[in-house]
């Protein structure tokens, strides 16, 4: 092993490890820098009321949260951005959809992206990785999904969830909710994703929010569980990504786009990401 890494580190020009050096640090800069903006003075407790609130001015207006978002980043290059995504095992994938994402906007809006993902081993986020490159302000793009934990777990830790590795706050100008499958099937998801939604917006009252209807499970029907779940968020000016509908409704065509009962596999990945950049008015994945 000593041999190979000096193999490859005579063999490099300097200029290729300035490079190499110098991106390494834009992506973590651009993590710092999208987290380290005045925090909103109110707070939140983990036992938020399930009550519905008021949405950010933005949403109430009617321009999706994704489309504000973006239109926003356009408006001021030079402003960095902040993303924040909770949910479960289906946004955890290193080549899935949710760094699909971070790629797109990177390439749309000319901005490096970079991601951390959140690990429930260590209660803090991973080391940053890179998305894309660009010459406007950076995006910090925090993965706060878990495997296995549903949207309680997120109420309970969203302290965590919302601080950097080095104690900094996280305040992002988009969050996105990703709940379901991991939810109690015999109950409505709406009043189980409510107690998240009513904590976010009172913790980042400007913050735009959208949540994502996950596709169905691969063997059997959530639509009892899911009814509703859209009009709930609608009537409170909360964008709903659809990736519900996406998905063949015939539970055998539905098995070809997932790797087990409620996970995607890669093509269903591409779906996802498919439905997801269009809310965000982007092209999809090639």
């Amino acid at each position: 092993m000593k041999m190979w890494v000096k193999r490859i580190y005579g063999s490099a020009p300097t200029w290729a490890w300035i490079v190499m050096i110098v991106c390494v640090i834009v992506l973590i800069v651009g993590l710092v820098i999208s987290s380290n903006r005045t925090a909103p003075t109110s707070s939140v407790s983990g036992e938020a009321s399930a009550q519905p609130t008021p949405s950010s001015t933005a949403q109430s207006a009617g321009t999706p949260a994704t489309v504000e978002f973006i239109d926003a980043a356009k408006a001021d290059p030079k402003q960095p951005k902040t993303i924040l995504l909770l949910g479960d095992s289906t946004g955890t994938a290193q080549d899935g959809w949710a760094p699909q994402l971070g790629r797109a906007v990177s390439a749309s809006l000319d901005r490096p992206v970079a991601t951390a993902y959140w690990n429930d081993q260590t209660g803090k986020y991973g080391a940053p990785v890179g998305l894309g490159s660009g010459t406007n302000g950076a995006i910090g793009y925090w993965n706060g999904s878990a495997a296995g934990k549903n949207v309680q777990y997120s109420i309970d830790n969203l302290t965590a969830l919302t601080t950097t590795p080095s104690g900094g706050a996280i305040v992002p100008d988009l969050i996105l909710v990703n709940f379901g499958l991991s939810e109690d099937v015999t109950k409505p998801l709406a009043g189980q994703v409510q107690p998240l939604i009513t904590a976010l917006q009172k913790k980042y009252n400007d913050a735009g929010i959208a949540v994502i209807k996950q596709n169905p499970p691969r063997d059997t029907s959530n639509a009892a569980q899911v009814s509703g779940y859209a009009s709930a968020m609608d009537a409170q000016g909360i964008q709903v990504i659809d990736v519900y509908s996406a998905f063949p409704s015939d539970a055998t065509q539905r098995a070809s786009l997932m790797s087990d009962a409620i996970d995607p596999n890669a093509a269903g990945q591409k779906l996802w990401a498919k439905t997801v950049l269009a809310a965000f008015g982007l092209p999809s994945p090639s």
